[in-house]
């Protein structure tokens, strides 16, 4: 073997250094490659997931909805397939357009996924708006009839609840609509249903225990314009109300939240409750109008319940204006109506007329109490008596009194009894509510109306009664003096309490109104 010479290992280390030139480029080609087709990879993979990104609203944010006038518009949800730590907030948009008018929200609150956004306010308008969220330029959903009028909640029992395709239509229309009804009136004695397609409502399904708003199956794509035949699934109380304030203010569109529930207690609409639960707290962050309360007739049939009443009705309201972050929220409710099926409606009654000046409500501003003693049109028998546009009327006026009219928006309540120096009891009324004092005689028929209620009468005020400490009521007389009653008994002497109307179905034929024509609340008053 010849000897490794000098030159060889040079020409070696020459074609060494050269193979590894080589290698160096070709490990950097495939790391370039590689590098370039991982970020191809990512980008792709990026945009594969903002592609999936969906978002979940709340089960009532639907075509048709209505959102409220004057007060901003609260949009609150969740982001879908993404993972939170990636979300990149400021390519998320929600906006509200109509025309060339564009109101663009601004992002208050995210936690982890969801969030909440405040929208400007907008002008309320019969037109649609459309409402649109985007995320990375990417359209999630689109609302493309939307609009901004006034929001009520039509809440409590079957009273409220009452409406013609549930209660009405499953009865042959040539017999009595139900046993229950006693045969006092049949179909051809039911109101009229609205036709006004710029009242969109919304009905809750009678289903508690769920964490989203149960919407009806009717409304499960979207809000029902409330003509002819569909506000025939409306609550008459609250389409009659809605029909009201579009007679006086036909630009601006109404929204009807139906939540009542018939033969509920109250303590199933309060806080724990599993009707509080599932239609009212779903609805926190969707700013309203007001609401709209006819309940208690199932909290009279024992005295326990009755006597409960004040203090839960309070509670109610307090937190019904807390789920809808207003004190001063405007609830209007009726008070029962005439019926002699429970034994403690007079208790009942007198709870939701103490309501308007109870020390525990947070505030006692926008509340306002329909009394019905005299709406039934003589369907008194029933436990929903008809009559209910003239609760509407009532109330809807009420509403305008709260919105600055100048209107009265109730006849005389708050009554206070004290002694006078002749010995006659002298029963007083909140002011401004007992101007023009009057005998009138209701129209227990059926041809009563929102205009015509009662007629005015010669005959004595009738329905007053006084005790002494001995608790034992009897008839008093009483007339007209001003803007005060003066109460006079031949039977008892030391007179301690006065009250009005206090029967479940009282049946005088003179009754107490004022110069509007509204009538005096039933009351207990306790002679200071």
């Amino acid at each position: 073997m010849k000897p490794f010479r000098a030159h060889h290992i040079a020409t070696i280390r020459v074609l060494l250094a050269a193979v590894l030139v080589v290698a160096a480029c070709v490990t950097t080609i495939i790391s370039f490659d590689g590098t370039a087709e991982g970020s191809e990879r990512t980008i792709a993979a990026a945009k594969k997931q903002n592609e999936s990104v969906t978002v979940a609203l709340p089960s009532y944010y639907l075509n048709g909805m209505v959102f409220q006038r004057g007060k901003p518009v609260m949009v609150q949800g969740e982001l879908h397939n993404i993972d939170y730590s990636s979300i990149d907030w400021d390519e998320f948009s929600v906006t509200l357009s109509k025309g060339d008018k564009h109101y663009s929200g601004k992002l208050t609150k995210t936690r982890e996924t969801a969030f909440t956004v405040r929208i400007p306010k907008a002008p309320a308008s019969c037109r649609p708006y459309t409402l649109k969220l985007s995320y990375q330029g990417r359209v999630l959903t689109t609302f493309n009839k939307v609009y901004v009028g006034d929001v009520f909640v039509a809440a409590g029992q079957s009273n409220m609840e009452l409406n013609y395709k549930q209660y009405y239509e499953p009865f042959s229309a040539d017999k009595d609509l139900a046993g229950s009804l006693h045969g006092t009136f049949t179909h051809k004695n039911l109101p009229e249903t609205i036709d006004d397609a710029n009242v969109h409502f919304i009905v809750a399904r009678n289903e508690a225990g769920t964490s989203q708003f149960p919407v009806a199956k009717e409304n499960q794509s979207s809000w029902t314009e409330a003509t002819k035949t569909h506000s025939q699934r409306l609550s008459y109380l609250a389409q009659f109300f809605a029909r009201e304030l579009r007679e006086s203010s036909p630009n601006i569109p109404i929204g009807i939240i139906q939540t009542a529930w018939g033969g509920t207690t109250i303590n199933r609409h309060i806080k724990g409750g599993d009707i509080y639960a599932s239609h009212i707290v779903t609805l926190q962050g969707y700013p309203v109008a007001g609401v709209l309360w006819y309940q208690g007739c199932n909290d009279a049939v024992t005295n326990a319940d009755a006597l409960a009443y004040g203090s839960q009705f309070t509670a109610l309201i307090n937190q019904y204006r807390k789920v809808f972050d207003d004190k001063e929220l405007p609830f209007l409710y009726v008070q029962l109506a005439r019926w002699p099926g429970y034994q403690y409606t007079q208790i009942v009654r007198q709870a939701q007329l103490s309501a308007l000046d109870n020390p525990n409500l947070n505030s006692t501003g926008n509340v306002g109490m329909t009394v019905s003693i005299d709406t039934d049109k003589g369907t008194s028998a029933t436990i929903h008596p008809l009559g209910k546009e003239i609760l509407a009327k009532r109330m809807a006026d009420q509403w305008k009194a709260m919105r600055g009219k100048k209107t009265v928006p109730s006849g005389p309540v708050g009554a206070s009894a004290s002694h006078s120096k002749s010995g006659s009891i002298i029963v007083s009324f909140k002011q401004g509510t007992a101007q023009g004092l009057q005998a009138m005689k209701p129209d227990y028929s059926l041809r009563a109306s929102a205009s015509k209620v009662a007629s005015p009468t010669d005959t004595p005020l009738d329905g007053f009664e006084v005790a002494d400490r001995s608790g034992a009521f009897s008839a008093a007389s009483a007339r007209i003096e001003n803007d005060h009653l003066v109460i006079t008994s031949d039977k008892v002497d030391n007179i301690t309490q006065v009250r009005y109307l206090c029967q479940g179905n009282p049946t005088s034929s003179s009754l107490l109104y004022n110069k509007q024509e509204l009538p005096a609340s039933p009351f207990i008053a306790t002679v200071r």
